[in-house]
């Protein structure tokens, strides 16, 4: 087990943490309020700098549940979206962050210290990636999950959020992982006593646990936050099961939820591996990426 303490970004949790699948969401403090990585002129020079397969935003007038519907564009370029961010009514995500050096400084810190409040090895939490949010007043990221661990880290601005158990899906396509499909799912009226809700503020951190769904409000001002998702072996083993069902699902073979039946997930996940061999050099080549895109995905859309 890592004996370094890392810098100390986090404040206000008492005791240490525990990263497991079907853990509760908490809220903790952060002290990169106001950090200049995240002006809105760095926002909108890194939107600039990243692929375009990077970069995904929308208009944020949006209902909680979008499922099946189609979410409009703004019309914009992602630098003017950001520019324009207070009146376009808009919402933005920046990915890929951890691939720029200052940020992903950031995020090896922000991460080693969670590893250290859990009690694990640094080298525990892996496949780090960190995101930026970029949002109107009054815009809305509609009911939705993420398969990963996740903490949202608010730098400027309010938002709530609030976050279901990961129960609170309506099929077992819902926690399936395909780029050609969209993270939204359907939101029910039946989910509401199952809400906990979280006022954000800069400062603050909500940490949301692996595919429990959420949606989020923003609130009057214009909004900055940073997401940071990791792995830990668990969850990295039913991402790899979840993205081979949603395949066998495409070709009429649907399959019980990750995490259900331990034989077949590992035979799941070795098949992930080796599809993995052919897929990664894809994934690795922005032109690739782009071509599969537009031409075989055409144009699906992915939101954190």
């Amino acid at each position: 087990m890592n004996q370094i303490s890392p810098m100390d970004h986090f404040s206000a949790h008492d005791g240490g943490i525990e990263m497991r699948v079907g853990m509760s969401p908490f809220k903790m403090r952060h002290d990169l309020a106001g950090n200049p990585l995240f002006s809105l002129e760095a926002m909108a020079d890194l939107a600039s700098e990243l692929p375009r397969d990077k970069v995904d935003y929308n208009l944020a007038n949006l209902p909680v549940d979008v499922s099946g519907k189609h979410v409009p564009f703004n019309g914009m370029s992602a630098a003017n979206t950001i520019k324009e961010i207070e009146t376009c009514g808009s919402w933005i995500v920046l990915k890929g962050m951890e691939h720029v050096p200052a940020y992903n400084v950031l995020l090896d810190e922000l991460i080693d210290e969670l590893a250290h409040l859990s009690g694990v090895s640094t080298s525990a939490f892996d496949n780090r990636v960190a995101l930026g949010f970029v949002t109107s007043p009054g815009g809305v990221t509609p009911y939705h999950l993420d398969s990963e661990h996740n903490f949202l880290l608010q730098m400027s601005g309010k938002k709530t959020i609030t976050i279901l158990p990961h129960q609170a899906t309506t099929t077992a396509e819902d926690t399936e992982i395909s780029p050609a499909k969209s993270r939204y799912i359907q939101y029910q009226p039946g989910f509401a006593p199952l809400e906990q809700t979280f006022e954000l503020s800069a400062g603050d951190a909500v940490c949301v646990p692996f595919n429990d769904p959420h949606y989020v409000k923003n609130g009057d001002a214009v909004s900055v936050s940073m997401g940071i998702t990791f792995h830990d072996l668990e969850t990295w083993q039913r991402r790899k099961v979840a993205t081979v069902n949603h395949m066998l699902r495409r070709i009429g073979l649907p399959q019980e939820r990750a995490g259900t039946q331990h034989g077949k997930d590992q035979m799941k996940a070795a098949a992930y591996d080796a599809l993995n061999t052919v897929v990664d050099p894809i994934r690795n080549n922005k032109k690739a990426r782009q071509f599969v895109k537009r031409h075989v995905l055409r144009g699906a859309a992915a939101t954190p």
